[in-house]
């Protein structure tokens, strides 16, 4: 049985109302489908970034760490090396002070060997013929005199030919312990070294090895600092007039440390070609009149201690107490200047007084001479 027209008809319209509805809500579906997944994406793409920062704040903290113990091992060297240069300097007094002392002991046996030689050519002198050879009492009185201060002076030299000799020998002794002292010395130096390049080796080692991303945020952040310390050195005169400095000494120590702003860090060093740490604040006070050891704890131990409270421009500041490994100069308003470390340049970074903090030093400056560029 066929249906009716007018079935058929509301069919149609039923079915094309459907299908219409379908195509509707399918188009309206579509933005919110493509909505969510851009969420998703951009989602993915912020965890990722997080995860990448998060990675290289892990490095820096690794390199922070290895940085410290190299540090260590630097300012270790450079006070073994201070010390090898002093026993150097006694060595070469010493052995001078021997040549003398040989000398002089030769030259008091021939004034005792000429002196026996007359003694033993005059003859045996005693009382008896004192007293026979005399003319008179006050003539015997006289030449007993005479004898008893001659075997004193005999005495006496043979007393200062003894010590001589004995002088020698502890000298020659002591110049020995000294060269042995100098031969461990030069054998610590050459240890420390290699430990020094190992650990160079461990960190440019461990560089290669991060992710390239993570390498790039790195770089990023060196180059950005780098930038800033190149902004500093331009306007360094500004940052002088900034921090407003009254005292003329300060302001010109301050001044000349400025000159070697962006000056590589190169582990010894202690001129405008590279500077450590200790290299630094030695190189700048030599040029206000105070001679410093190349070592941050020589340096501590040699200044006048000075509280947080009461710093001054051109006060040395130190980290590690007990053995400080660190040294920077205070420039003022809570700044100091730096060498701070491998892959990095002079530069000025602002103070915290965290549980490294070791003190500050203070030592009698004076106005600058010709400046060592």
């Amino acid at each position: 049985m066929k249906p009716k027209p007018e079935n058929r008809k509301r069919h149609i319209a039923l079915a094309a109302s459907c299908l219409i509805g379908l195509l509707l809500a399918m188009c309206l579906a579509v933005p919110v489908f493509a909505q969510t997944a851009y969420t998703e994406q951009e989602g993915d793409a912020g965890a990722q970034i997080d995860s990448l920062q998060s990675q290289a704040n892990a490095l820096r903290g690794e390199l922070d760490l290895l940085n410290h113990d190299l540090e260590g091992i630097v300012e270790k060297h450079n006070a073994t090396r201070a010390e090898l240069e002093q026993l150097t300097t006694e060595l070469a007094d010493s052995r001078q002070r021997l040549d003398d002392m040989t000398a002089q002991h030769s030259a008091q046996k021939k004034i005792l060997t000429d002196r026996l030689t007359a003694v033993y050519k005059a003859g045996d002198i005693n009382i008896v013929s004192v007293l026979l050879s005399s003319n008179s009492l006050s003539d015997f009185f006289e030449q007993s005199r005479y004898i008893a201060k001659i075997s004193e002076q005999d005495a006496k030299l043979q007393q200062q030919f003894k010590n001589s000799a004995e002088n020698i020998r502890d000298l020659t002794d002591e110049i020995d312990q000294k060269r042995s002292r100098q031969m461990s010395l030069e054998k610590e130096l050459g240890g420390q070294r290699i430990q020094i390049e190992s650990n160079i080796e461990a960190r440019k080692t461990r560089l290669e090895q991060v992710d390239g991303q993570v390498r790039q945020i790195i770089d990023q952040e060196i180059a950005r600092q780098r930038a800033e310390q190149a902004r500093n050195a331009a306007d360094a005169a500004a940052l002088l007039q900034q921090l407003g400095i009254s005292n003329e000494v300060q302001a010109q120590v301050v001044q000349t440390s400025f000159l070697y702003l962006g000056v590589p860090y190169v582990w010894g060093g202690e001129s405008p070609s590279g500077l450590d740490c200790s290299g630094l604040t030695k190189y700048v006070y030599a040029q206000h009149g105070v001679r410093l050891p190349h070592n941050a704890a020589m340096q501590f131990n040699l200044g006048v201690p000075v509280p947080r409270e009461l710093l001054q421009p051109g006060d040395l500041i130190f980290w590690g107490p007990g053995a400080p490994h660190h040294v920077a100069m205070y420039i003022g308003k809570g700044k100091y200047i730096e060498a701070p470390n491998f892959g990095e340049v002079v530069k000025i970074s602002t103070l915290s007084f965290d549980d490294d903090y070791a003190g500050a030093r203070r030592y009698p400056l004076m106005p600058r001479g010709p400046i060592t560029r």
